[in-house]
């Protein structure tokens, strides 16, 4: 009897030939086959799947063929992966056990080396769906995604050169995600759930895949995707920067926190809102960030003004700027206290915003 491991291989190297196989094939039977069993599957066996047949489904199919494959593979794929992770992350960081659906192949033993076990197999989940957000994000499948400038200029952008969201869809797979409302809104809790995971991995894998988004939202004229950057995506943001996880990104997450200052402040309040509801900073404090930033073009420098205001704003307590050593992308189950994980977390459920009372 063939494996799924098998099929799945021989599945994903085939769709590498590219057209012939995604025309010859109807598309209908093949999302059916895999993914119609989706909400029961272990997580093992979701991780399998998409690392063996729906990344290089994403990396070859035509983008003239997308609306046919992809909308129907990744909706049930990304509803439930953002449902089952936010769950089991939840578990773990308030109760200190994963709680994954796996039943089998996980070793008998103590408490604590099950444990162990479902706190890999969530990490290894979570990270092949940040890899699979990160490809989507990808230069080969966004060619008509436009360079930010990186003059680090402040300059008004001219509202009159922006476009729709659909007209981003056929040459850009996170423009063409974006514009799906029913695929958008999972991936986009995903992402920014991924600030507070705790996993300094899979937020690396996360952040290009969030550096495109800004690019879309600063390109077009959608209002539902500026507002969720300006608010949303910047709280977030700055959350994931109070863990010492994310020390490893810590960088590209205060550049994150950059460009959609820099791009978004005179569009949309709420990056200005956001800061000035930081604990510790005063109007003053933003007005002479604001001063300094337009006196430097270097967007290397524009960085570390921004770092300096995050650290005064918050008190010192972003972790993942203040963190001196090397943190480990896998955390040590048995040297943390199993019942209580100080971590701050925003819950993101249907129609609610991301907010800062969750670091403060």
């Amino acid at each position: 009897m063939l494996t799924h491991n098998f099929r799945y291989n021989v599945l994903g190297l085939s769709a590498t030939i590219g057209d012939p196989f995604f025309k010859s094939l109807d598309f209908h039977s093949v999302a059916v086959a895999l993914m119609e069993n989706v909400q029961s599957m272990e997580f093992r066996h979701i991780r399998q799947l998409v690392h063996s047949v729906l990344i290089y489904l994403v990396k070859f199919c035509p983008p003239d063929m997308w609306e046919a494959w992809l909308e129907k593979l990744l909706h049930p794929l990304f509803v439930h992966c953002q449902q089952a992770l936010s769950c089991s992350w939840s578990s773990l960081m308030h109760e200190g056990r994963a709680k994954v659906p796996d039943l089998h192949g996980i070793v008998a033993g103590s408490d604590l080396k099950v444990e162990v076990m479902e706190e890999k197999l969530l990490r290894d989940l979570t990270r092949e769906i940040c890899s699979l957000l990160s490809i989507m994000a990808s230069s080969g499948l966004n060619a008509g995604l436009p360079a930010l400038e990186q003059s680090g200029q402040f300059t008004r952008v001219d509202m009159l050169s922006l476009k729709d969201l659909d007209s981003f869809s056929s040459s850009s797979m996170v423009g063409f995600l974006l514009n799906h409302k029913e695929l958008a809104l999972p991936v986009l809790r995903i992402s920014i759930q991924a600030f507070t995971w705790t996993d300094g991995e899979a937020v690396t894998k996360v952040s290009s895949f969030c550096t495109a988004v800004i690019v879309l939202a600063i390109s077009s004229n959608n209002e539902e995707l500026r507002q969720f950057i300006s608010k949303d995506l910047f709280s977030a943001a700055i959350q994931g920067l109070t863990l010492e996880s994310n020390a490893v990104i810590s960088a590209d997450l205060v550049g994150l926190c950059r460009e959609i200052f820099i791009y978004m402040c005179d569009r949309d309040p709420a990056p200005r809102q956001v800061l000035l509801s930081l604990p510790c900073i005063t109007p003053q404090d933003l007005n002479a960030f604001e001063d300094a930033l337009t006196k430097t073009s270097s967007p290397k420098e524009q960085k570390q003004h921004m770092k300096s205001l995050l650290l005064l704003g918050t008190g010192n307590q972003l972790k993942a700027l203040a963190a001196q050593k090397s943190v480990n992308v896998i955390t040590n189950v048995s040297a943390r206290p199993r019942s209580s994980v100080n971590v701050p977390q925003t819950r993101i459920e249907e129609g609610e915003t991301v907010g800062l009372a969750a670091i403060l």
